[in-house]
């Protein structure tokens, strides 16, 4: 059942989200990374129960932002009117009154989506929005333990081991280096958030966190957005997206033995993806004894698919 839990969204910059991650691991119950590709911005989101001390920090932090009448949504409405300065219909306040978040940076990324310049300026007006949004708030758990994802998407996100909770080995961090230098070298139009989060190694070995008691997984997503309903335009971004920046994730994740979450496998776009699935499958899973149950328990493949064929093999 869902209880109350106390959050704090604050921004770090990426060396400083380096330097104080693993001391926020043991300090918080739930914590998350937002990184904003090309800009030193770091969301932090920490989540822990309500204790005596929770209600004045966020009486605190509704007085800082009255008082300094912070408006979040300022540098997302301020971008969006310029873009739109020479539309048929350009925007104005009153047209965007009551817009929400998602809803603002969809149609910010609507003007070029694929654009790696564009996005960066877009990331830039999203990285000012988490700024002006730092602060408290309690709500159910089941409220805040779930990522508001905006609009429509595509999200490729992958798991990997890091040490355990007593000694963080640093893949983690190393991993999202790689990744942002590759992304911003390259001019990758990476939507924002990239989502890091931690959890304990699974005993089950078809988990992606299988490991030992103690062991620390760690968990990034990307994203991409389809803000558009013109169909080659959509048919772009996945390409785009399924192509060369999935590719880019699994080769910066290659020396860290990253396997995708089962809801996010998608099928092989090309013959040497498909050779890199299935033996990076026969490497982090016991394939062997899996498709022997499944031969065992479903003799007919009834509840096999053309994915699940590929990426493990068909029952033997």
């Amino acid at each position: 059942s869902a209880h109350r839990l106390l959050e704090h969204t604050y921004i770090l910059t990426r060396m400083e989200a380096r330097g104080q991650l693993n001391g926020l691991l043991k300090k918080h119950k739930h914590i998350r990374y937002m990184w904003i590709p090309y800009q030193d911005a770091v969301v932090v989101v920490t989540n822990d129960p309500v204790d005596e001390h929770s209600t004045k920090l966020v009486e605190e932090s509704e007085e800082r932002r009255t008082e300094a009448s912070v408006d979040p949504f300022g540098p997302l409405r301020s971008l969006l009117k310029d873009l739109s300065k020479n539309d048929k219909e350009p925007m104005t306040d009153e047209i965007l009154e009551g817009k929400g978040f998602g809803e603002l940076r969809d149609a910010l990324l609507s003007y070029d989506p694929l654009s790696g310049d564009h996005v960066k300026t877009v990331n830039e007006a999203e990285a000012e929005f988490w700024k002006k949004s730092e602060g408290y708030q309690i709500k159910p758990s089941d409220q805040l333990l779930q990522f508001d994802c905006g609009g429509q998407q595509w999200v490729f996100e992958v798991c990997f081991p890091t040490g355990t909770y007593e000694t963080n080995a640093g893949h983690d961090m190393q991993f999202m280096e790689d990744l942002l230098h590759k992304i911003e070298s390259e001019k990758i139009p990476a939507h924002a958030p990239i989502e890091q989060r931690w959890s304990a190694s699974s005993s089950s070995f078809m988990s992606p966190a299988h490991g030992p008691v103690g062991g620390l997984h760690c968990w990034v997503g990307i994203i991409m957005y389809l803000p558009s309903e013109d169909e080659n335009e959509r048919r772009d971004i996945t390409n785009r997206f399924k192509g060369q920046y999935c590719d880019l994730a699994r080769e910066v994740g290659a020396p860290f033995n990253i396997v995708s979450h089962w809801g996010k496998l998608e099928m092989p776009t090309s013959g040497n993806n498909f050779l890199q699935l299935r033996e990076l499958m026969s490497t982090r899973y016991p394939l062997v004894k899996f498709n022997a149950a499944r031969l065992y328990y479903d003799p007919k493949n009834i509840l096999g698919n053309d994915l699940m064929n590929t990426a493990l093999g068909t029952p033997k």
